[in-house]
């Protein structure tokens, strides 16, 4: 048998190597991607409707809560931080709070409130609003037709 293992291999050429080393590593890669993608669904599973702490940013709190992140920053009385590649305003809550002058509760009971706003007009599991860009009149609903129904 190990003779036989022995002809195989030896039989191999350069380039044969190559592509094995070459599987290697993409196995490897595509391994890491997919232990990377479990971690991160069964954090957030856990990490659902987290209570609000000071550490958090509101990108994480929007996140756990799954509302629009513009809503909760709206909410704050602060504009939205700029989109990529711009950097993200990354200050936690309690930061946040310090720099309006206000206390901790009050930036958590303004992002409950918005949050509940957010799940009475979109209630999880609905499809998402359909964005437009602000001042564009609404589109108009499909035809009868083109829905797939009669």
């Amino acid at each position: 048998m190990t003779t036989r293992i022995r002809t195989v291999l030896g039989a191999f050429r350069w380039w044969h190597w190559l592509l094995a080393v070459i599987f290697v590593i993409a196995l490897a890669a595509a391994g890491l991607f997919a232990v990377r993608a479990v971690r991160y669904s069964l954090y957030w599973r856990q990490h659902r409707d987290q209570p609000i702490a000071g550490w958090m940013t509101v990108n994480y709190v929007a996140h756990s809560y799954d509302v629009p992140a513009d809503a909760l920053w709206g909410a704050l009385g602060l504009p939205p931080p700029p989109k990529p590649p711009a950097r993200p305003d990354r200050r936690p809550l309690s930061a946040i709070a310090t720099a309006q002058g206000k206390s901790f509760d009050q930036v958590r009971a303004a992002l409950q409130q918005a949050i509940a706003r957010e799940r009475a007009a979109h209630p999880p599991g609905s499809p998402p609003p359909p964005s437009q860009p602000p001042g564009s009149p609404p589109a108009p609903p499909p035809a009868r037709g083109d829905r797939g129904t009669p």
